[in-house]
């Protein structure tokens, strides 16, 4: 929750004038029909997905703009918005981060970039979109916001403590230097730790994090009753990964391994910026068939009677991750899961599942 420092608050309600959740200000735009699969030529295979943010942000750079999105704070640990100026840095704004990033002083930033006539591109869950065009009080031509579709987000005290159990019960892990949410050989999510500049992949107990991210159990409480998902969105542009493309009775004959990204142009702005993106692929693609896989487009994730505990438990230095997975079963110990796990350790899982890809785009 937003901390207000009373020694140096002078009571202006500033803060509350802004706030679209105090004020109940609607900064949904109507309802889109327009969604497209993409990929970036260029980045594609640096990218989660698809690489639309890339691209996007690779045009704003191109008109001598600045770009705001998600980055790793320098100890690998925490996440924090940050603004770049040319193509070079933007690496460290790709790839998915399943926390909340830390908004900072970019809002002010961008306000500044703006007033001083720069192109402003700033990404950012639904909510901090929307918390940027309130914080802005009016509408700027040269601002254009993409907003990621959400399924919630931990904090980063809760992460952080999650990496302190990992690299204290697994001293393998302890000269760990980074995290990463996604696997760049295949189109997936594949947690690991940069260890020597190479990737750990976790699996089992150690990725419990993820189990718990998947089952909603440790989300801000906001997060189950979202004001922003939706059809109507907060963005000029929606961005997700198209999950399932193809598999909806509307064959897609393109080989999906390196990802595809989802796409809803939500504005004019929106639609005049992303015809004008080269090096590119795009098909427009049916409403209902983006809908299917990507459930957050248009409800919250349902809140577990045990998320309390949950979240207690991982920020207690006391329990361990054994205990945690003891109590709530977020890493299942199946044989399935053991296979699984063999074979993404391995890397055979994305072998097998390019050579499905491949299948299903002939």
């Amino acid at each position: 929750m937003p901390d207000i420092d009373y020694n140096k608050c002078v009571e202006c309600r500033l803060c509350e004038k802004a706030c679209p959740i105090v004020n109940q200000i609607n900064l949904k735009y109507p309802e889109t029909e327009d969604a497209y699969a993409f990929w970036d030529n260029e980045t594609r295979t640096k990218s989660s997905s698809g690489g639309a943010f890339s691209a996007i942000a690779r045009w704003v750079i191109d008109k001598g703009g600045v770009v705001f999105g998600a980055a790793w704070t320098e100890d690998g640990f925490h996440c924090q918005h940050k603004m770049c100026t040319n193509v070079e840095e933007l690496a460290v704004l790709r790839g998915s981060k399943y926390l909340q990033s830390d908004i900072q002083k970019t809002f002010c930033d961008a306000r500044q970039a703006l007033r001083n006539g720069s192109y402003v591109l700033f990404t950012g869950t639904p909510c901090q979109i929307a918390g940027l065009r309130s914080f802005l009080i009016k509408p700027y031509d040269r601002l254009i916001t993409v907003d990621i579709v959400c399924h919630g987000v931990p904090s980063n005290n809760l992460f952080f403590n999650y990496i302190k159990k990992l690299i204290a019960e697994y001293p393998k892990y302890q000269n760990a230097s980074g995290f990463y949410f996604r696997n760049l050989q295949g189109w997936g999510i594949s947690p690991s730790l940069k260890i020597s500049n190479k990737r750990e992949v976790l699996t089992g107990i150690p990725n419990i994090y993820m189990g718990a991210f998947e089952k909603a159990a440790v989300f801000r409480e906001s997060c189950y009753d979202c004001r922003f998902n939706g059809i109507s969105r907060t963005g000029d542009i929606t961005i997700a990964d198209f999950w399932g493309i193809g598999l909806q009775g509307i064959p897609f004959h393109k080989d999906v391994t390196k990802g595809v990204s989802l796409v809803f142009i939500n504005t004019d702005k929106g639609r005049d910026i992303f015809e004008s993106l080269d090096n590119c692929f795009m098909e427009q693609r049916p409403i209902k068939e983006a809908l299917k896989y990507n459930h957050n487009l248009i409800a919250s994730s349902s809140r577990p009677d045990f998320r309390e505990e949950a979240i207690v438990a991982f920020n207690d230095p006391g329990v361990s991750l054994k205990e945690i997975n003891g109590r709530f079963n977020f890493v299942s110990g199946g044989w399935t899961a053991v296979l699984r796990n063999a074979l993404i350790r391995t890397g055979i899982f994305w072998t097998i599942k390019s050579i499905i890809n491949k299948y299903r785009s002939l």
